[in-house]
């Protein structure tokens, strides 16, 4: 089972092996639609989120929760876009075409409010495509380390399981040394029980025999 999971994995892997960024419109709350730039990636939505939130924590930045599903890292230095200071909004949602998939959005606004496109701020957006077309391993590597974590717990319950099993040995060993015991003791007490039977047999037929003959030697 985990070697088809792996298997299947490094297939959707190579299906989206070419994806590149792109730009597109999504619309930010009361702003309305502004430009972004999207990637498509054949992974959930959780895995997505989850490495992209670690991506940007690994540079010090912390995002905090916006309108429209949207994260916002506000008025922050992200020196991989560029050396401004600079709002992001990142957005991960479902992929519409690939219901496994993901689409990946990333917007930025400088400090004047204008969201960059290609035509205003050029830099900006060739880095941030360069960003989201080399995110796509830092997905596989969290998705491995969730694999590992899982499959090392699944090891420690297994190993926990024969522990017990072990343990459980031992005790059912020991209750069967009990068993045979007392079963070898009840057979001795069976085997004394059955001379002294045959013993007390033995004394009533004798008793027997004595009082039938002081009855026939009664005087007439």
């Amino acid at each position: 089972m985990k070697k088809l999971i792996i298997t299947s994995l490094i297939f959707i892997s190579a299906i989206y092996a070419k994806a590149q960024s792109y730009e597109t419109s999504v619309e930010v709350g009361k702003t309305g639609y502004q430009n972004a730039v999207c990637i498509d990636l054949p992974y959930t939505v959780n895995e997505v989120e989850t490495s992209l939130e670690k991506r940007f924590a690994a540079k010090g930045l912390k995002g905090k929760s916006a309108s429209k599903g949207f994260t916002e890292y506000k008025n922050v230095k992200f020196m991989e876009f560029g050396s401004e200071t600079m709002t992001i909004y990142t957005k991960v949602d479902k992929n519409k075409q690939n219901k496994s998939g993901s689409k990946v959005y990333i917007l930025v606004s400088l400090e004047d409010g204008r969201f960059c496109t290609s035509a205003t701020c050029e830099n900006i957006i060739d880095n941030v495509k360069e960003f989201e077309n080399k995110f796509e391993p830092y997905v596989e590597l969290h998705v491995t380390t969730v694999y590992l974590e899982k499959s090392m717990d699944d090891l420690k319950k297994a190993e926990k399981d024969l522990r017990n099993l072990n343990s459980d040995s031992v005790s059912l060993q020991k209750d069967k040394e009990k068993i045979l015991k007392k079963i070898e003791e009840n057979a001795q007490k069976i085997q004394n029980k059955q001379k002294e039977i045959e013993m007390k047999q033995q004394i009533a037929n004798e008793t027997q025999l004595k009082k039938a003959k002081q009855e026939s030697d009664l005087p007439k």
